[in-house]
């Protein structure tokens, strides 16, 4: 098993570090060291935040999040309005989907066009699909609109992500990474809000709200990021490229094979992993795109192998379809690392997409709170996410290696998803609050650090690993919802087949309960409402263990993830290593040496050899 002799190499790698460290340590004078360390944790540290850089890419950032979060909340009456409330659910999914599959092309863009081109791109995408939503006159339309929207959103992703991620300082990834996550978090906690306003007044307007924003995103990026950021890769970076290459000439560097297959394949994974709850995993249409989507993704996998082996062999000779730049660069899932902080990335977007989902089924379910007061309850998470985020800025700056944040934050969404499950069971609100604040503590504490070590690791790849990152995490949060549908009903169901057949049950009672059960469970929450109330309890309470073994099933991801973790390798410190050199390019004044008189023979003096010398 590579992963198991790569764990070894590690594991005997750090006990070498540890002894060269302490023997250079003797040789070293211990001064210098702490020297160099305090000029870090001056006051410039703050001064490294690029604010001009977050004014631009602010609405970008917040626009992404907040446009699914707001849908998402407005997605039954924008149903009702066309008449076709049993599609409700593919408003989102056609956003998601797109916005999932499409990450990896736009790091592909970001390297070829630049970072700013990559950027306005995605901007624009996301402009016609929302005018599209915002005029459309039948459901066709508007979910062709919220696809070519969530097209727009994977560029905004992944190029926000990108241009934040170029820096080589440690200090300054470290700032802004968790900057923009508490953007990201913002985005999440107000959408609820916000859309239940907008829908209100019409729900034309939970789009036509975007259009303005995007049109300011375009002209403050234009003016403020277009010579601050990093332009396309060089021509000797990008294979199978020439001295002189035009706009069309780097037009054929994009993987558009890979990019076909890995969106064709993905699409049809994500699509099974949504209908396979609700059809018990039984139907063709699950089975189908299942098999098909893998078939097609080991595919785009072998099709980035083929790239790889043409470009080593020879970049002279193969043939222009070959010169493409692999979307997938096979350089990365090589790396230990870079595929533990994948999983942990899934781990953490699991956690993320479960939360707001199934916190807000426990509530208006079992607790019986209105949707609106049900939505509030998911402001607890906020704090957790942001506090998590500014503490870890504290732990990299103070420990310089991302690692320790990475560790204490998935251990603590362990600890997190077993405490939420015991406030589940006793079914006490104030303790599920508290549990979720203490559960974003810990996403927020891997969010930016996770980033950051991926970027220090792979500095060659840093578009291809960061949209990776993303990818990984809105792949987990699908699996993780699938995998919580499946375990909620797996509870549900026999929770109530058990209570029917146990004999306790009045007569009339009976005959309610097994009509909502034989008609395939409740339709509604107003359905709930108008059960007599012994039945109701039932339903409440075959929720909350339905519920409550949702979260059970997490764990052991995050577990894992903390195992794996724990291995991961130590990040190279540029800021250090620039402190360094310039104590090492000072002269002292004055320096007193002694040697013996035995050791001076030979030795140059003031430049000139001892034979000048003698002379």
């Amino acid at each position: 098993m590579p992963f198991v002799k790569s764990i070894f190499r590690r594991l005997k790698g750090k006990n070498a570090e540890q002894r060269a460290t302490s023997q250079s340590s003797n040789d070293q004078p211990s001064v210098q060291a702490s020297e160099s360390k305090s000029k870090l944790k001056e006051g410039g540290f703050w001064k490294k935040f690029d604010w001009w850089l977050m004014c631009a890419l602010a609405i970008p950032v917040i626009l992404e999040t907040l446009d699914y979060t707001v849908v998402a909340t407005a997605q039954p009456r924008i149903a009702s309005v066309f008449n076709a409330f049993n599609l409700q659910s593919y408003i989102g999914t056609s956003y998601l989907l797109a916005s999932t599959v499409f990450l990896p092309f736009f790091a592909s863009i970001a390297d070829i066009y630049g970072r700013h081109f990559g950027l306005q791109l995605s901007l624009l995408f996301f402009l016609v699909g929302s005018t599209f939503s915002t005029g459309a006159v039948n459901m066709t339309m508007l979910l062709v609109g919220r696809g070519i929207a969530g097209i727009g959103a994977a560029g905004l992703l992944t190029a926000v992500r990108i241009i934040m991620l170029d820096s080589s300082s440690l200090d300054t990834n470290n700032i802004q990474q968790s900057a923009a996550f508490c953007l990201y978090a913002l985005g999440f906690c107000i959408g609820p809000v916000i859309g239940g306003f907008l829908v209100t007044a019409s729900f034309r307007w939970v789009f036509a709200i975007n259009i303005p924003c995007v049109a300011l995103a375009m002209v403050l990026c234009f003016f403020l990021l277009r010579k601050r950021v990093e332009g396309a890769k060089s021509f000797e970076e990008l294979p199978g490229s020439t001295k002189c290459m035009t706009w069309i000439m780097k037009f054929a560097l994009i993987d558009w094979i890979g990019t076909f297959l890995f969106v064709i394949g993905g699409i049809l994974i994500l699509l099974a992993l949504n209908w396979g709850p609700d059809d018990d995993w039984k139907s063709v249409r699950v089975i189908v795109c299942l098999v098909v989507g893998v078939i097609v993704f080991v595919t785009c996998i072998l099709w980035g192998v083929v790239l790889e082996r043409k470009h080593q062999a020879s970049t002279v000779t193969i043939s222009a379809l070959y010169h493409a730049q692999p979307m997938l660069p096979l350089k990365l899932f090589r790396s230990y690392d870079i595929c533990v902080l994948y999983y942990g990335c899934s781990a953490s977007g699991i956690v993320i997409f479960v939360m707001f989902y199934f916190v807000a089924i426990f509530m208006t379910v079992v607790s019986g709170l209105p949707p609106d007061q049900a939505g509030i309850q998911l402001l607890y998470f906020a704090p957790g996410l942001g506090g998590g985020s500014f503490f870890s800025i504290w732990l990299v700056k103070h420990f310089r290696q991302p690692i320790y944040s990475i560790v204490a934050g998935l251990i603590v969404m362990t600890i997190g998803l077993g405490l939420i499950q015991m406030g589940m069971q006793k079914n006490v609100q104030g303790l599920i609050n508290g549990f979720m604040c203490l559960t974003g503590f810990g996403v927020g504490l891997t969010a930016g650090p996770n980033s950051i070590q991926a970027r220090f690791l792979m500095s060659d790849h840093v578009a291809a690993t960061s949209a990776l990152l993303l990818f990984f995490r809105a792949l987990g949060g699908t699996v993780g919802l699938a995998q919580c549908f499946t375990v909620m009903n797996a509870k549900v169901n026999p929770y109530i087949a058990g209570q029917i057949r146990s004999g306790t049950i009045s007569g009339s009672d009976l005959n309610a309960l097994e009509a909502l059960y034989n008609s395939g469970g409740l339709d509604s929450i107003q359905s709930l409402e108008g059960l007599p109330p012994v039945v109701q309890q039932i339903i409440r309470d075959a929720f909350r263990n339905g519920v409550r073994w949702s979260f059970i099933s997490l764990i052991p991801w995050t577990a894992l993830a903390v195992i794996l973790s724990l291995f991961l390798s130590k990040i190279p410190d540029p800021d250090a290593q620039r402190t360094d050199h310039d104590e090492e390019i000072k002269l002292p004044e004055y320096v007193e040496t002694r040697m013996p008189f035995e050791e001076l023979e030979g030795v140059e003096y003031l430049g000139m050899p001892d034979q000048q010398q003698n002379r």
